[in-house]
């Protein structure tokens, strides 16, 4: 029986790539994952999201998920090409399942294009909730409604 692993694989792009020039190069790494001879599953691009930490000057990303089958030397080719590709910023790839059985999976349907998501200002003014509130106030209006009685 022919055993296979199962591969996770995250990376980040940079956010002043083009939806076009990534969703190819999205598929030019579905292409690598079948030229080495493994079964693609899954791709998900997650979108444009901010990162953790800045990286190379960048403070966001396109985060795109992939999951395949394969046997041990495809972690290397895959990875020898994000590492050669200069939009990749992170990559990150883990074994999920060491003796996976290639007839027990199926390809899932792959979302490459990013989602559109509407941006929002990270810079507006924070102190007023929806409802108009004042939740940020000043140490002394606390003092203000005492309720003194004198």
């Amino acid at each position: 029986m022919n055993h296979q692993r199962e591969y996770e694989t995250i990376y980040i792009l940079r956010t002043d790539i083009a939806d076009d020039a990534a969703v190819a190069f999205i598929n030019k790494m579905k292409g690598v994952v079948e030229k080495e001879g493994g079964k693609h599953l899954k791709i998900t691009n997650m979108g444009r999201r901010k990162l953790a930490w800045e990286r190379n000057k960048q403070q966001k990303g396109m985060f795109v998920h992939h999951r395949y089958l394969g046997q041990p030397g495809i972690v290397a080719e895959f990875e020898r090409n994000l590492a050669i590709e200069e939009a990749v910023m992170l990559r990150q790839t883990i074994v999920l399942n060491k003796q996976a059985n290639p007839a027990d999976f199926s390809a899932e349907e792959d979302v490459i294009n990013p989602p559109i998501v509407k941006e929002r200002d990270e810079r507006k003014e924070r102190r007023f909730d929806d409802e108009g509130d004042d939740r940020y106030f000043d140490r002394d209006d606390r003092f203000d409604d005492r309720g003194d009685d004198e």
